[in-house]
């Protein structure tokens, strides 16, 4: 194993999450909210509709990985497996 533990690692993930939370935020507030102006083509307003997709499919990931994987990798590391 390249680390002496798996907390490291896994912080770096979960810093990495959080990241990306921030710029979905921003992104989000930019675009008020992933709806397109009434100006908007057919083009834009499936834009949004992705960027909407891709964040709700990276709030899945995220919280798949900080509240179901990360805490079971640990278990083992944590009883001195």
């Amino acid at each position: 194993m390249p680390f002496a533990t798996r907390l490291h690692p896994i912080r770096a993930m979960e810093t990495e999450h959080a990241h990306a939370k921030r710029l979905f935020d921003d992104l989000r507030r930019e675009t008020g909210g992933y709806h397109p102006p009434a100006a908007a083509d057919d083009s834009g307003r499936e834009c949004d509709r992705q960027l909407a997709k891709f964040e709700e499919d990276l709030d899945t990931h995220i919280h798949l990985e900080n509240d179901t994987l990360f805490p079971k990798a640990m278990d083992p590391e944590r009883q001195g497996v």
